[in-house]
């Protein structure tokens, strides 16, 4: 039998050790200050701009109609403060909650105006997306209105926004044939 310790014994004898009553203070605190920080640490969500109510198509936004609230990632086309949609006009219907996009909203303006146009093709009418932008075109070639935004598809209907004095001239060529539209 040896007197000596081997490396193994050494081991086990630290581990026995409890260590000074000044680290475990100090260690107690420093875990303390950790958790404190954590819990009062900022929410890093990204902003966004929602409906605080469910609110109608076409009426201009105020301040009590929306609120911003962090959402977990970005979402393309958000908002992040809500005077950027104040006084601003949804295109459709807004649920509560639903985060509002450049997609939902259009200007609120009154020298602009909402025409139906009815589309000679059908097929085109189909691929008119909601928020889109397009000409409309009479059946001699002539351009009634330029950049039209679209605000609803039904069928060989395309319901586009566009300037109060194209509007009724697109409204009266509209009534005796179909119009045309050019996707931009």
């Amino acid at each position: 039998m040896t007197l000596s310790s081997t490396a193994v014994d050494r081991i086990r004898s630290l581990a026995r050790r409890r260590p000074p009553a000044a680290w475990r203070r100090l260690l107690a605190l420093g875990l303390v200050l950790a958790a404190l920080v954590t819990a009062f640490w900022p929410d890093v969500g990204h902003p966004a701009v929602v409906a605080s109510r469910d609110l109608p198509a076409g009426a201009a936004l105020t301040a009590a109609d929306v609120r911003v609230v962090p959402l977990a990632e970005p979402l393309p086309g958000s908002f992040a403060a809500a005077d950027a949609v104040v006084g601003r006009a949804l295109s459709a219907p807004a649920r509560a909650g639903v985060p509002l996009t450049d997609f939902d909203l259009a200007d609120a303006a009154d020298d602009q105006a909402s025409v139906a146009v009815r589309v000679a093709d059908q097929g085109l009418a189909g691929v008119v997306r909601i928020g889109g932008r397009v000409d409309v075109v009479s059946a001699s070639g002539e351009v009634l209105a330029e950049n039209a935004s679209v605000r609803e598809t039904r069928g060989q209907v395309v319901v586009v926004t566009l300037p109060r004095l194209n509007a009724t001239r697109v409204a009266a060529m509209s009534l005796d044939h179909p119009l045309a539209v050019t996707l931009r």
